[in-house]
């Protein structure tokens, strides 16, 4: 992320207001002067979980990066509007790919949201 700032959101309001295309090109200037590979990891993963939480939920969609400094871990959320769900999470091909990306990631549900977050650890 940019000098100075650990953390960056993003709030789409409307589900045809911003494309997965837009959020990869917000991503890229917030990562400017990160690592290419980083990047490219970095946006594997938000494209999974944005275009997971507009397929499964409905707006808004906030997705939010936390660069963790002391552990140079990047934790990314996408949260949305869904409605709880009585069966359990199935984990299809979008996160299998977030899960063999990430260190850990997790689902968190709380009245009418749901969000959806992967821990990426970087070393030097």
């Amino acid at each position: 992320m940019t000098a100075g700032q650990d953390t960056v959101v993003l709030v789409v309001q409307d589900e045809d207001a911003t494309s997965p295309e837009e959020v990869a090109r917000w991503l890229r200037e917030h990562l400017e002067g990160w690592a290419g590979f980083d990047v490219l990891l970095v946006g594997l993963v938000v494209g999974e979980l944005y275009d997971n939480a507009r397929r499964h939920g409905s707006p808004p969609y906030v997705l939010e990066l936390v660069l963790d400094r002391w552990r140079e871990a990047l934790v990314v959320s996408v949260r949305d509007r869904a409605v709880r769900r009585a069966a359990p999470w199935r984990t299809a091909a979008g996160l299998l790919l977030v899960d063999g990306l990430s260190a850990r990631w997790g689902v968190l549900t709380q009245a009418a949201f749901t969000t959806v977050w992967a821990e990426l650890v970087f070393e030097d």
